[in-house]
């Protein structure tokens, strides 16, 4: 076993309480302190105190992980509003190094430098293994700015994982974590190193809506206009301005396939999530730009095909395990194929765990945005489910 590792998982409510008992869990189950820790949490906890629990039973671990809609573990999964999961590993052979940096909404390119450089010190070589694990700020993440920032400064590729920080759709803000620094508007991560090996699986689930659709205005992540009419127009139609009042609800729902052929995956469309609105200028506001004579089709998540998808990425990424009963997992799922789209948290990670077996130890969070490589390109989903195994 190349990496040992223990997961905890708490419902508690006193914050304090719930890092003290995840720490102790996990150095119950590994015997030892862990070298690592994985920590997403919900944003009804207060992040500091979480951290002060933890260091009451074991100071200095480093740590990285973010705040997100809910939970998810080989243990458990919702989306309470105080919920935490942790994972600890520990391993002579591969290697963790984490890192945080500030100032997405000012200028996500020059973050992505940052994160560029700090992986160059590490003085690796192209050849070296290496996983990078992000958890941006979904609220202010421009993905194309990271990726691109990283990406050019290290002049060779890695693959990315991960997924956006998330909150409870009330609060304003949403949490990075990395050792004893808690942040918002940041990206938080850790590249792994070392001698071990990964498999990735990609799938969203969703059905294409009516014919192909052209964009003919749009101005970085905004569409001004969709066949040369207000894009806006096009999602009340499909939608209905009466539910467009529960706008929440009507964007968990539909959104925008991009076309994306030649790729092999999932129905040659890549999900991309509408939001927010401008009734004004009937415009539509997306995660990511899509470029003026871009095609997509409007799209809708089912949920016998998100289950499906979850299934078959299950399958994958097991079957590329030489010894998948050691292996490591992680499930990084869009909060969109939670309670709204089932109605509970539970049948998409259920689906994942018949698979797997309850006796494998995962961890994972409800994100706002996915983020994995498709044929070697990094790239960043929305209303996707991203699962990834390492040994």
């Amino acid at each position: 076993m190349v990496i040992k590792r223990a997961v905890a998982y708490s419902k508690i409510d006193d914050s304090w309480e719930a890092g003290k008992y995840a720490i102790a869990e996990i150095i119950k189950k590994l015997g030892k302190h862990p070298d690592f820790l994985f920590l997403f949490a919900t944003v009804g906890h207060e992040m500091r105190k979480i951290f002060q629990g933890i260091e009451s039973v074991a100071s200095n671990i480093p740590l990285c992980g973010c705040s997100g809609l809910g939970s998810i573990t080989n243990l458990g999964c919702d989306e309470a509003t105080h919920s935490l999961a942790m994972m600890g590993m520990v391993s002579k052979n591969v290697f963790f190094h984490p890192f945080i940096v500030p100032g997405l909404s000012a200028d996500c390119e020059k973050v992505g430098r940052e994160i560029g450089n700090k992986i160059k010190l590490i003085e690796l070589s192209p050849d070296d293994k290496q996983l990078l694990f992000l958890f941006p700020d979904g609220l202010t993440i421009n993905s194309d700015g990271l990726f691109k920032g990283i990406e050019n400064i290290l002049g060779y590729h890695i693959d990315f994982v991960g997924g956006t920080a998330g909150n409870d759709y009330h609060f304003s803000q949403t949490y990075q974590f990395c050792n004893q620094e808690i942040l918002s508007d940041a990206v938080a991560g850790v590249l792994i190193t070392g001698d071990f090996n990964y498999s990735i699986g990609v799938s969203h689930g969703s059905k294409p809506l009516g014919n192909l659709k052209t964009v003919t205005k749009a101005q970085d992540n905004i569409i001004y206009e969709i066949d040369n009419e207000p894009a806006l127009d096009l999602l009340n139609s499909l939608v209905g301005e009466e539910r467009m009042l529960d706008f929440g609800q009507a964007i968990n729902l539909i959104g925008l396939g991009q076309s994306f052929k030649g790729k092999g995956y999932d129905g040659d469309m890549i999900n991309r999530a509408i939001i927010g609105i401008d009734k004004e200028q009937g415009s539509i506001k997306l995660g990511v730009p899509i470029p003026v004579g871009s095609n997509f089709q409007m799209t809708r998540r089912n949920e016998a095909k998100v289950k499906q998808g979850t299934e078959s990425i299950a399958h994958k990424v097991t079957a590329a395990m030489q010894y998948p009963e050691d292996a490591t997992y992680f499930y990084f799922n869009c909060s969109g194929r939670g309670s709204y789209l089932f109605g509970e948290p539970e049948p998409d990670v259920n689906n994942l765990m018949e698979v797997l077996g309850n006796d494998k130890d995962m961890i994972g969070f409800f994100c706002f945005g996915e983020i994995a490589p498709v044929m070697g390109e990094n790239h960043f989903h929305n209303y996707t489910g991203i699962f990834v195994g390492i040994e």
